[in-house]
């Protein structure tokens, strides 16, 4: 991943007892930024396809946390084609690129694992696509908190790094959502499209963040309002995704019996 470094980065926490104090707790809490976020997304998109919501789940559960250990892999080999090709990455223009790379590079994957034999066809092809985003989206997310050492618990480092965390849960759960529900249509080329242009935009919108956020001599409005923009792009496309593209995917007697489903569960409340 082309890693964002938040400003302070090079300063110590005064609380932090020496170097290796604060290391070893570096990779949990790292951890806890990358997947905390996205098994949260995880959850929310899929609790109202399940039971207790629902009398049974409308998805294969087995396949969905699969794909998202696939989408951890995915997420690992983003991240190493990213630190080998960002030695080149020496200009704004070069940056550009490298994201694009990125981009292109995953929601191909998700298209070529979601599009295979098994899932081509199936609805429920569109929540596994959840679980594989989600996957990619908390191994960026740690790892990018992760090379940012014990500055970590800094609050100016920790809060927009679990901001970006929360961003890239929204955008790459969607964007799998989206070229899941293609590959269960099959229609895969507008649907891949839209999760391309939705991903360039929302890397585009990160441009100053990832550029500006470790320099001093930035104003630092400029980097906050970049991550700030992303992260609501991501938010108002992950609730498209929500409110539209999974309840769409559904045939219609598994949304007819969803809907009433809904509505004993209001009456009750």
């Amino acid at each position: 991943k082309v890693v964002p470094r938040v400003r302070g980065t090079i300063m110590r926490v005064p609380s932090i007892r020496g170097p290796v104090a604060g290391e070893q707790f570096v990779f949990p809490v790292a951890g806890i930024i990358g997947f905390g976020p996205a098994v949260a997304v995880l959850y929310h998109a899929l609790r109202t396809y399940d039971y207790p919501y629902t009398e049974h789940a409308y998805f294969d559960t087995r396949r969905v946390f699969l794909a998202l250990a696939v989408g951890m892999i995915v997420g690992t080999a983003s991240g190493w084609i990213a630190v080998a090709l960002r030695v080149g990455a020496s200009s704004l223009v070069s940056l550009v690129i490298l994201l694009l790379l990125i981009v292109l590079f995953e929601e191909a994957l998700k298209l070529v694992y979601l599009n295979r034999k098994g899932y081509r066809g199936r609805f429920d092809t569109t929540f596994i696509g959840v679980g594989l985003g989600i996957g990619i989206a908390a191994i960026a997310a740690a790892a990018s908190a992760y090379t940012n050492g014990p500055a970590l618990y800094q609050p100016g480092v920790f809060l927009p790094i679990l901001a970006y965390a929360v961003s890239l849960g929204f955008v790459h759960g969607a964007t799998a959502a989206i070229v899941g529900s293609g590959c269960a249509k099959g229609d895969v080329v507008v649907p891949f499209a839209q999760a391309v242009l939705a991903r360039v935009l929302h890397a585009a919108m990160l441009v100053p963040f990832f550029v500006w956020s470790a320099r001093p001599d930035v104003n630092p409005l400029v980097p906050t309002f970049s991550l700030s923009a992303a992260a609501a792009f991501a938010a108002l496309l992950y609730r498209y995704v929500y409110l539209t593209v999974l309840p769409d995917t559904l045939p219609p007697e598994l949304r007819r019996e969803r809907r009433r489903r809904v509505r004993g569960q209001t009456v009750r409340k």
